[in-house]
């Protein structure tokens, strides 16, 4: 679908004691032939990348908001011995003991990167992503990145070389970076927030998104919207919560202003995401923390025009999310209403592979067929592409 389920990638919020910091800064460089370019996949507001794990060809997501993630089939197959378990959190701040794994080798393009780590996870969320793993920040640090969304692809840059960013970008900002290496930024929203560890998040689909607080205050006479229901993913699980839309006159990140913007905000961490970078060619430096930014197609934004969310949960296809414009015409859908038909297509006890699949129909409508999961009520409703989320 042209708009798909926004997935607000993994934010893994590392412990900072000296031995999970040594794990995330080794790796060294073997080969690194930076003349060649390296293509990526620009969907669904992710960049997909081809990547070889040990020497086997697999597909990965650059996450620069995350270190390096594998699957735990991946990790099984490759059969990986633990190095070390620690706790993280994901996006949406839920904490697990995840275990730290040695990759002898990852290479894509003309580089290669040994002897760096990864963390291994259930990555069962995003099936229909076809992925293996994560790209993080604690191999892409390794090298300065340009990134062009347009053009779809990537050059890496030695980070002791020659290169001056700054003669050829219009806007530059400094970063810190976390022991993984993602950078993070300072953000000021003139009388609604200033924030410093703002992350530089490539494995996120949205713009802006903020933590929703009770010191917060959103101006009620805002142009303004909200959603109630799974509105995004980590990797261990979705959170119910509101999330409210919103757009801001001005902005500024470290010091370079911006114009208008949408903000999301709900129980996430502080981030900007593919949804912003995406009007811009980015050129990250490491070796300087500094972030590059040539304007390209900046698209004034807009309030989701989005109305449902639906996604594959517990064995069914459901309803994740209530928009503002459906909550207010149809009291009836709520979160957790399970999808029995898609434009005359059964989805009762569908595969997770088969459900896969209709979400990658190109229809231009859909009607869908909604039991109620209470009373057991069937709703039928019409929505336009642009309307619904997968």
């Amino acid at each position: 679908m042209k708009n798909p389920a926004l997935l607000l990638f993994l934010i893994l919020l590392l412990s900072q004691c000296t031995s999970v910091e040594e794990l995330l800064q080794q790796g060294e460089v073997v080969k690194s032939d930076i003349r060649q370019q390296i293509e990526f996949e620009y969907t669904n507001r992710l960049l997909f990348v081809d990547v070889q794990i040990n020497g086997m060809p697999r597909r990965f997501i650059i996450d620069s908001g995350a270190p390096t993630v594998i699957s735990q089939p991946l990790r099984e197959e490759l059969q990986l011995k633990r190095l070390k378990s620690t706790h993280v959190s994901d996006s949406q701040n839920n904490r697990s003991k995840l275990e730290f794994v040695r990759l002898e080798s990852l290479a894509l393009g003309g580089v290669e990167v040994a002897n760096s780590t990864a963390l291994v996870t259930d990555l069962s969320l995003f099936h229909c992503l076809g992925i293996d793993g994560l790209l993080g920040a604690n191999v892409m640090s390794h090298f300065n990145w340009e990134v062009d969304y347009q053009k779809e692809n990537i050059r890496l840059y030695q980070k002791d070389g020659t290169e001056r960013p700054e003669a050829s970008y219009e806007i530059a900002i400094p970063f810190t970076t976390k022991a993984q290496g993602t950078p993070d930024l300072e953000i000021d929203i003139p009388g609604l927030l200033s924030a410093s560890g703002v992350t530089l998040d490539l494995g996120a689909t949205g713009g802006i998104s903020i933590h929703k607080t009770d010191e917060l205050k959103i101006k009620r006479d805002t142009n303004l919207t909200f959603s109630y229901g799974r509105t995004s993913k980590g990797i261990y699980g979705a959170n119910t919560d509101t999330t409210f839309f919103f757009l801001v006159d001005s902005l500024a990140i470290g010091s370079a202003p911006f114009e208008q913007a949408l903000i999301t905000t709900y129980n996430t961490s502080n981030k900007i995401g593919n949804r912003f970078w995406e009007n811009y060619k980015l050129f990250i430096s490491w070796s300087n923390n500094r972030l590059y930014l040539n304007p390209q197609d900046v698209r004034p934004p807009q309030l989701p025009k989005t109305l449902l969310k639906i996604g594959y949960e517990d064995g069914a296809v459901r309803v994740l999310t209530i928009f503002q414009n459906l909550a207010l015409s149809n009291k009836n859908i709520e979160p957790g209403d399970e999808v029995i038909q898609a434009n005359e297509m059964d989805t009762e006890e569908i595969s997770l592979d088969d459900y896969c699949a209709l979400r990658g129909s190109g229809w231009e409508e859909v009607q869908l067929k909604i039991r109620k999961k209470e009373s057991e009520e069937i709703i039928e409703i019409n929505f336009n592409r642009d309307e619904m989320e997968w």
